[in-house]
């Protein structure tokens, strides 16, 4: 299952962008006229630009998402944001495997064994924190459906990981770099 964002998520964006837009030109301008067209015109240019953007990046992961799914089962995937950094998540039946796209200023992947995870828990700010086993802070992951991925991660906490190799394949959280990642995972 793709979790993508819905039209009321793009008509709110519109909202909250084009709001301060309209009342800053208003001001400006010292026109009601100017704030509201302006509001208006900068709040369906953003939502429809940031709409353009995000199915740009669906397409993108298409080609990884088919390769993923290749190797092993997606179980869930979605854009996502991890340390500032925006890309794609995918929940596989072995893990949670994030893939930044090009314009980051990391190009770090991650990938966080299910066997691995601690916890998962949500807050207001469309995050889900996955806390490991081996880390002192929780990772936090900024996602749409927040809650949807947490049932999702919930329900599939008990896989086993693949074979015994896997660890070298894994990741490395540093507190300098956090996170680190070897090629794949073995086949």
């Amino acid at each position: 299952m793709i979790y993508k964002s819905t039209k009321k998520q793009y008509l709110l964006l519109s909202v909250c962008y084009g709001a301060p837009m309209g009342l800053l030109f208003g001001l400006m301008y010292a026109s009601l006229t100017v704030g509201i067209i302006s509001g208006a015109a900068c709040g369906i240019l953003y939502g429809l630009m940031m709409f353009l953007i995000s199915r740009g990046l669906e397409k993108k992961f298409d080609k990884k998402r088919a390769e993923i799914a290749g190797e092993r089962k997606i179980i869930c995937d979605g854009a996502a944001t991890v340390h500032g950094n925006g890309g794609w998540l995918f929940l596989t039946e072995y893990g949670l495997e994030f893939y930044p796209h090009k314009v980051n200023f990391s190009k770090q992947e991650m990938l966080i064994p299910i066997s691995n995870l601690e916890s998962v828990r949500v807050n207001g700010r469309n995050q889900i924190l996955l806390a490991t086993k081996d880390y002192v802070n929780a990772i936090a992951v900024v996602v749409t459906h927040n809650k949807e991925w947490q049932k999702r991660v919930k329900e599939h906490g008990g896989l086993q990981p693949i074979v015994e190799e896997y660890d070298k394949y894994v990741y490395v959280l540093k507190e300098t770099n956090y996170y680190l990642v070897n090629e794949s995972f073995p086949k």
